[in-house]
């Protein structure tokens, strides 16, 4: 594992470790919510540039043609940090970006436009409208959201387990980069059987690879 970090800012004073992972969910959507929207809005500006500048971006853009390089994204819920300065300026560069569409207990991923139409799904969550989405091993680059992570690759998420039941079975080519606010990191999750480890987690201050 290497990282280059600006500052780490633990979660909380008192032991996280005690709390069972259903707390520990709560504790740190309850702590992400709390952040004031000019912090948010900074966030998703510097994850931007992280990921811009980062490994995983540039060596895609080295190996392959822009128009050939597919990159799933998310819309931001429940604090989450905002990938959409990230998606403009990949839409400037002509890389193409998905967002996931739920499909009984995964996620397919349909492409993201500027003139995208759009559907709920049964969580009241936005997808686009794609008739040939694509499944997880077409994928190249994966920025999903987490409710908690650790600097050994542990991602905590809304505890539904899609991502972990997507890329269980994950392609080698395709690289999972959690994003997440400085705040969400706890010294080490509590990890189960199921629970798919992230080839990278990006914040505002850290860009940590793990394998």
């Amino acid at each position: 594992m290497s990282s280059h970090s600006f500052t780490t800012k633990p979660s909380a004073t008192f032991d996280l470790a005690s709390l069972s992972r259903s707390d520990l969910r709560k504790h740190l959507r309850s702590e992400r919510n709390a952040l004031p929207t000019d912090q948010q809005t900074n966030a998703s500006d510097t994850i931007a540039s992280q990921l811009k500048h980062s490994f995983w971006l540039n060596q895609l853009i080295a190996k392959k043609a822009v128009n050939t390089i597919h990159v799933a994204l998310y819309l931001s819920n429940d604090g989450e940090i905002s990938p959409q300065v990230f998606c403009e300026y990949l839409w400037d560069l002509g890389i193409k970006v998905y967002l996931p569409i739920v499909h009984g207990e995964t996620l397919l991923f349909g492409l993201y436009t500027k003139e995208s139409q759009w559907m709920e799904n049964r969580f009241g969550i936005a997808e686009p409208i794609d008739a040939t989405p694509l499944t997880q091993d077409k994928l190249d680059l994966v920025c999903l959201p987490l409710v908690g992570f650790d600097n050994k690759g542990g991602r905590l998420g809304m505890g539904g387990g899609f991502y972990d039941k997507t890329f269980e079975n994950k392609s080698t080519k395709t690289a999972l980069i959690g994003l997440a606010h400085d705040i969400q990191e706890v010294p080490q999750l509590p990890i189960e059987s199921w629970d798919v480890p992230l080839d990278g987690i990006v914040t505002p201050s850290q860009c940590i690879k793990c394998h």
